[in-house]
């Protein structure tokens, strides 16, 4: 797999500790939800990241594959 650059939206807004678990990707607050976006290498990252969501209880509202 290539590198792919990816968005996720969870509901509400993460403390910075939170925040800091995404350490790879960029975090933004908009109205009622988090933003976290970056680019990924493996399809295994994106696992990953989605179980580091799970884990941290977030629900997601979406994920998207963003154009190269």
């Amino acid at each position: 797999m290539e590198r792919a650059r990816y968005e996720i939206r969870v509901n509400g807004h993460l403390s910075e500790r939170a925040r800091s678990a995404f350490c790879t990707m960029r975090v933004r607050c908009v109205p009622a939800q988090t933003i976290v976006f970056g680019e990924l290498d493996e399809q295994s990252d994106l696992r990953d990241l989605l179980a580091l969501c799970s884990s941290m209880g977030l629900e997601v509202v979406s994920l998207e594959r963003l154009p190269g």
